[in-house]
């Protein structure tokens, strides 16, 4: 019995890691709004669909507003 005992505390350690994971994955992170993380979390998936869609558009870069927009629009503010 004294060569197995490390064995089961190995596996019930491992078994609560994989617990702690699957609670962790169910955490609501990025879906309220009064955080500043959950807000910043929103802006950057937004700011990275809208440089996305002006790579597959082919649209530049503006460095003055910060949004991909053509050379004949205004910028956005």
């Amino acid at each position: 019995m004294i060569g197995n005992d490390p064995q089961i505390v190995i596996s019930i350690l491992g078994l609560t890691m994989v617990g702690v994971a699957g609670l962790l994955a169910v955490l609501p992170v990025g879906t309220c709004m009064e955080c500043s993380h959950c807000r910043l979390e929103k802006l950057a998936r937004q700011r990275e669909h809208e440089v996305d869609g002006a790579r597959s558009m082919s649209v530049s870069f503006c460095a003055v507003c910060g949004h991909h927009h053509g050379a004949d629009e205004d910028h956005r503010f």
